[in-house]
């Protein structure tokens, strides 16, 4: 089964997400998808030890993607994986 966490991933050194500039933009370039809807969310997609990682850079309960997106997002996902694999 897959890892998680709650508090920002990797602090140290430093904070990764804030680093990277992920998490909420405050910003609806695409308009909003339910009411609920907290905007754009900038996420990184890599690796470490052996696992790939996502992080969206706060807490999040929900994501939704444009058909691109969400081709881009598994895509990336596949491409991680195959490293991972390749580095066994």
């Amino acid at each position: 089964m897959a890892h998680h966490g709650s508090t920002p991933f990797d602090r140290n050194p430093g904070n990764l997400a804030r680093d990277l500039g992920l998490g909420a933009t405050n910003q609806f370039p695409q308009g909003k998808l339910t009411p609920e809807d907290e905007g754009e969310i900038r996420i990184a997609i890599g690796q470490k030890d052996g696992k790939v990682v996502v992080d969206f850079g706060k807490p999040i309960a929900w994501v939704g993607f444009d058909p691109e997106q969400a081709e881009s997002f598994a895509d990336t996902i596949r491409d991680h994986a195959r490293e991972c694999r390749l580095r066994r």
